[in-house]
Parts: C-alpha cells; sequence; structure tokens
C-alpha cells in the first residue's frame, strides 16, 4: 500500500479532485459551481458546495481506499454569515460588489485608508470580507450583529472535516481584517467594525495538520486516521507550483479575468495600494494584482460583433494596428491597478476609420496594456526570467505572442500552475509533481513591434493617468 493525496481545489466557478501518489497524479475529476448573479450581488450556496465534495469523495474511496491525506485549497475573499436560527446557505464572492458604495466613502479618509491596508496587505476595496463586514454594520446593523460566526470557505470545510473553527493564515491575510505583521486579526480593525474576534476563525499555518473527524471519516468511507492539512489560498499555491514547476518566480494569469502574481521572499506593499501582499509559508509571500478585465472584454466584443462569445478568437490572425486607437478594459469596474468598483471602459479616438481589425487590436492591446502596467507597479520584474502563461486565453497563440511583445518579454505556456499541485509540493517536503513529457510553448518578443507597443503603451498609461487626475477632482 502507498499514501495518496487528495487534493481538493475549491475555486469560484468549478471544485478540482486529484489524487497524487507519491510520484504524480493518478486520478482527476471535477464538479461544477453555480453562481448567482443579480445586480451587483453574487453569490454561491457553501452547503451544496460541501455536498458536492462529500459526494465526490465518497466516489473516489471506493477507488481509492489508502488516501492518507485530504488537503484543501479555496479562493480568497469568500465570506459565510453563520446565525443561531438559519443555516449558512449564502456565501458573498469577490465579485459581490454591493460594498462599493460604502467603501467608497470609506476610502475618503485616506489615513485611515493606507494604515488599513499597511496592517493587513490587502487593498480597501468592494472584494474583500472587510469591505462587506462595513457594508453590512452600517446597512443591517441589527442582522450582523447577530450572526454568530463569520466562515470564508476554508472555515466552512474546516468545521464539517475536523468540527474546528479554524482557517489558515493566507486566506486569513487576503480579508483585510488579518493584521499579516503579528499574524493576528487586527484589534483596530475589529474595533472599527465593533466586532469581536470570537467570530472569525482561530488562525494556524497553512501547513497545520488535524485528524479528521470519526463522524466523517465513517460517512465518506474514509480511514480513520485520515489527515486534513488545511492548505491555503488557491493564488497563493498557484504561485507556489508556479516558481517550483517552472522555475520562475514571476506568472501571469489570463482567463475572464486575470492577474500578475510575484513570489516574493519579503513582505511588500505598494506606496499607493496598488498590490496585494498574502502570505504563503514562512519567508514566501504572493505579490501582484489583480484585473477583473481579462477575456471577459473579447467575450463582450465577440457578442457585439460576431454570433457567440469565443468566435472572436478565430480572427485574431488579421488584425490591424491602428496607433491612434486606445480601448480602456474596464467594463466590469477594476481592481489592480486603480481599485476603482466603478469605473467604466471606454475607447479614445475612435473613428470612422476604424473597423472592425482595428477595434479589436485595440481591446486585445488594452487588456495587456493594463497587465504590463500592474506588472510595472511590482517591486521587482525578474527581466532575465521567463514570464509563466496561464489560464483559457493564453491557449491562444496570437494572444499569448502579442503577451511577449508588448510586456518585451519571454513568455512560456505551462499547465504546471495549479493550486493542487502547491499542496503535493507541501505534502511532499518540497518534491515536484513528475509529469509527462509535453512540449511548452515559448513566445519571445517580435523586435519589429517594440517600438510601436513601448510608445502605445506610454500614451495608454499617459491618457489613463489624466483620466483618474480629473475622477478626482470631481
Amino acid at each position: 500500500m502507498e499514501d495518496l493525496l487528495l487534493a481538493i481545489d475549491v475555486g469560484t466557478t468549478a471544485i478540482k479532485f486529484i489524487v497524487f501518489n507519491e510520484e504524480k497524479t493518478i486520478y482527476t475529476e471535477s464538479a461544477r459551481i453555480k453562481t448567482c448573479k443579480e445586480g451587483d450581488k453574487s453569490t454561491q450556496n457553501p452547503i451544496d458546495i460541501l455536498a458536492s465534495i462529500k459526494r465526490n469523495i465518497s466516489e473516489i474511496t471506493t477507488l481509492y481506499s489508502d488516501i492518507h491525506t485530504i488537503s484543501f485549497s479555496t479562493a480568497m475573499h469568500t465570506l459565510i454569515p453563520e446565525s443561531p436560527e438559519k443555516e449558512s446557505n449564502t456565501m458573498f464572492l469577490w465579485s459581490d460588489n454591493r460594498a462599493a458604495d460604502t467603501i467608497s466613502e470609506f476610502k475618503r479618509n485616506s489615513q485611515r485608508t493606507f494604515l488599513f491596508y499597511g496592517k493587513t496587505g490587502t487593498p480597501i476595496h468592494g472584494m474583500s470580507p472587510f469591505a462587506k463586514l462595513v457594508y453590512f454594520k452600517e446597512r443591517r446593523n441589527d442582522w450582523f450583529n447577530n450572526v454568530s460566526r463569520w466562515h470564508d470557505m476554508k472555515s466552512f470545510l474546516m468545521s464539517y472535516f475536523v468540527d474546528t473553527f479554524v482557517t489558515d493564515f493566507s486566506i486569513a491575510s487576503a480579508t483585510g481584517l488579518f493584521n499579516s505583521i503579528d499574524f493576528k486579526w487586527d484589534e483596530e480593525i475589529l474595533a472599527f467594525l465593533q466586532l469581536s474576534s470570537s467570530k472569525l476563525p482561530r488562525l494556524v499555518h497553512p501547513k497545520t495538520v488535524f485528524n479528521i473527524s470519526e463522524k466523517v471519516a465513517l460517512e465518506l468511507g474514509m480511514k480513520r486516521n485520515t489527515k486534513i492539512m488545511i492548505g491555503s489560498s488557491d493564488g497563493c499555491l498557484a504561485s507556489l507550483a508556479s516558481a517550483q514547476q517552472n522555475s520562475a518566480a514571476e506568472s501571469l494569469t489570463l482567463g475572464t479575468s486575470g492577474s500578475i502574481r510575484q513570489l516574493s521572499t519579503t513582505r511588500y506593499l505598494g506606496p499607493e495600494m496598488e498590490s496585494f501582499c498574502y502570505y504563503v509559508d514562512d519567508d514566501q509571500w504572493v505579490v501582484g494584482g489583480p484585473t477583473n478585465n481579462g477575456g471577459i472584454a473579447l467575450e463582450w466584443l465577440s457578442n457585439l460583433f460576431y454570433e457567440d462569445k469565443s468566435k472572436i478568437f478565430d480572427h485574431l490572425h488579421h488584425l490591424h494596428k491602428a496607433s491612434d486607437l486606445f480601448f480602456f478594459p474596464y467594463i466590469q469596474g477594476e481592481r489592480a491597478p486603480i481599485w476603482n468598483e466603478k469605473q467604466t471602459g471606454s475607447f479614445k479616438g475612435l473613428s470612422i476609420t476604424h473597423g472592425r481589425p482595428e477595434i479589436i487590436q485595440s481591446v486585445l492591446e488594452g487588456i495587456i496594456f493594463n497587465l504590463r502596467h500592474i506588472l510595472s507597479l511590482l517591486p521587482a520584474t525578474y527581466d532575465g526570467n521567463p514570464l509563466v502563461l496561464n489560464g483559457g486565453a493564453v491557449k491562444n497563440k496570437e494572444i499569448a505572442q502579442m503577451i511577449a511583445s508588448v510586456l518585451n518579454r519571454e513568455c512560456l505556456v505551462s499547465d504546471s500552475t495549479e493550486p493542487t499541485q502547491g499542496l503535493f509540493y507541501w505534502w511532499e517536503n518540497g518534491k515536484r509533481v513528475e509529469k509527462e513529457s509535453t512540449p511548452i510553448d515559448i513566445y519571445v518578443p517580435i523586435e519589429s513591434e517594440q517600438d510601436y507597443y513601448n510608445e502605445k503603451f506610454g500614451r495608454f498609461i499617459e491618457i489613463l493617468k489624466n483620466e483618474m487626475r480629473v475622477v478626482e477632482l470631481n
């Protein structure tokens, strides 16, 4: 018999179940997660998510009886209220934007805004649990006070699997409540919220191991000595996996949304609150910035130009550059680099001379220029190392090539960036996952395009900064 790891990644759209032996992946399955969207509200049902996890584990244990450890990756910025008289059937997601106006008002006090950011490393924005708690305290105070415990997805799962109200430092450091200098819930922030720390989970290191509840082991067909390693957040684990599997400390994700992440040995905060800084491990932090507006902007344009949202990806090989046409891709508000939930998208310089090829080119440029802007605000660029690309959009060769040219970086497209691979790395004390020999697509900048992209990016930043000044004045 060999020990097996069941790594479970609970993302925002799907749950992935990966079984590893001591060398490689031996089983993969996934389940979709339903999201309820209504206006600026975005929620999921954590009870349904847990039920899906339980069903899949029960099926997996019929195939693999030697699972020794279960470990979890979960999405950041989740918030689940638990009340004495009601089941915890609502989880607020990062994309739930109901707190936008409330947190915008909060940020008028810039001294307090930067004080709280400096303590936590979490930008002050409607995505965070902190912002939603401010909203609930001000708008639904009686209900807010009646909540007995505030869970995240990790603590919700741990309450079931080990019967303990606990979460990890990494998940906590994305809440806006966790002081990542002294590794405690911050007393000053909780006092501002009039929130007792007893309503928040106990804090532990991401590698902390618990014994599975005997009741749960029996229910799911697990061994009574099964271990539960609490794990970390999906973004932090993806960065860890990318660094270990690809020997590169910097990665760019471009799917529906996007992000730039660096694995850093030091805690770094942007002087203007441009970036996040989340705990991974001793002397390891993930520094970066997420964008709301990745491939979703191309899908939006595709719906305007074609019959479906994916058709546009078939037309990216014959675009036309237009040095006078700019697209600012903030059609869903924005996180990094401007952290404005109410920001809108726009074209600049659009005229009757521009056709479909120029417009599509400008939208794609706008998405990548925004990512380059995020990258430029981070503490180091790792110019000598490749940039690891992942996400659905970079499977398109035209997009991957444009990223390499716009960022003037050698880029490699890799699927070795899964959070579950980070969990395996921890479980095996620093061992890489063995992978089948598959070619890695490498893209290098096209030298003849450098002047065009550098000049246009400079103009993009100039226009953006001017528009931000106008917003601030108003």
